[in-house]
């Protein structure tokens, strides 16, 4: 390939003429050549190719590389793209564009190259000083429990708006509208025992403490009794489940067997992640159920039994697995949140 100097394309371009006076390309190439004869010599293409550029550009320089070579500017300009993600892990591709005059497509190159890859966070319920000392006692007391009995927990899962576990068929507060302006809402009780589900119950309207009583009573505890002696129950610290005569009750059915709000062992406030039926069940339930959305609370009642009914003995025990190790995951750090360490 024929290199030339800007002075001799500036030459070129002065053979080549103007007007009537313009030359031929072989007639240039006949004369350079002539003036040049101890250099390679040009060919029509070459001549033709920098009249071209100076229509083009205004100018005899070489145009601007285009392909994989990297200048130094940009080895620069990535060296500093990974210093500010070194810096600022959370920053977006869009800000990188702008604060290095780069494209979106350029920045994940860099990125890719370097095997960097975005992740979206885990949302957690924040956590108070006092609750890491108490799901630490809690994790140690279940795991301890757990390894000498593994079968005795009967995990209550009653539902509430507070950890997602509203039934109805609408938006964060799990409600479907009727004809009326009142929202109808569905209360779902399950609790998972073993490998096995005891319910679903339900109550319309308000959970209180008193209809929780009652369901307790009617419903809960007589379906557990095949081995209630042998049952521990666990429940969180709705303000349903702290009514006083809730409390009076599970003492004279679980003596010193039951966890929760004030119970024989405390359960550790915002702790959904240490109960699998937050962080199976209900999830598990809700992406069943709201595959076609119900368009009552009858048909929204028979679809959770139908789904709940459905659910394998083999699924509820991987639960239980990964309830157990939830808790070596919690004593692991000190209490705090573990959920973005599970693989």
């Amino acid at each position: 390939m024929v290199h030339l100097t800007e002075t001799e394309r500036i030459e070129i371009l002065i053979m080549v003429g103007y007007g009537d006076r313009k030359r031929t390309q072989l007639e240039v190439c006949e004369i350079f050549n002539e003036r040049y004869p101890h250099r390679e010599p040009i060919t029509q293409s070459v001549v033709s190719k920098t009249s071209k550029r100076f229509r083009e550009t205004g100018n005899v320089k070489d145009l601007p590389k285009t392909g994989p070579q990297r200048s130094a500017t940009d080895e620069d300009k990535k060296i500093d793209i990974l210093i500010e993600i070194e810096e600022n892990p959370n920053i977006s591709t869009r800000q990188l564009c702008l604060n290095h005059a780069l494209s979106k497509g350029s920045i994940h190159k860099i990125l890719h190259a370097e095997n960097l890859h975005p992740y979206k966070p885990t949302l957690l319920q924040e956590l108070s000083e006092d609750d890491y000392g108490r799901r630490v006692e809690f994790c140690e007391f279940m795991m301890e429990r757990i390894n000498s009995n593994p079968l005795t927990f009967c995990l209550n899962g009653n539902v509430n708006k507070q950890n997602s576990r509203y039934w109805a068929a609408k938006n964060p507060h799990w409600m479907i509208q009727n004809h009326t302006q009142t929202p109808q809402k569905l209360n779902v009780w399950v609790g998972i025992c073993a490998d096995h589900i005891i319910g679903p119950f339900f109550i319309r309207g308000t959970l209180t403490g008193h209809r929780y009583l009652q369901l307790l009573q009617q419903q809960i505890i007589p379906a557990c009794q095949e081995n209630l002696d042998d049952l521990w129950f666990q429940q969180d610290g709705a303000p349903p489940h702290y009514h006083l005569d809730v409390r009076r009750y599970l003492d004279t059915v679980f003596p010193a067997r039951w966890i929760g709000r004030r119970g024989s062992v405390e359960w550790p406030p915002r702790s959904p992640d240490l109960t699998p039926c937050d962080f199976f069940l209900w999830g598990y339930l809700k992406s069943k159920v709201y595959v076609n959305r119900p368009q009552n609370l009858t048909k929204l009642e028979q679809r959770i039994k139908d789904e709940t009914a459905a659910i394998s003995p083999r699924s509820l025990r991987n639960s239980f697995q990964a309830f157990y190790d939830r808790l070596g995951h919690c004593l692991a750090v000190n209490g705090e949140h573990f959920e973005h360490l599970l693989s």
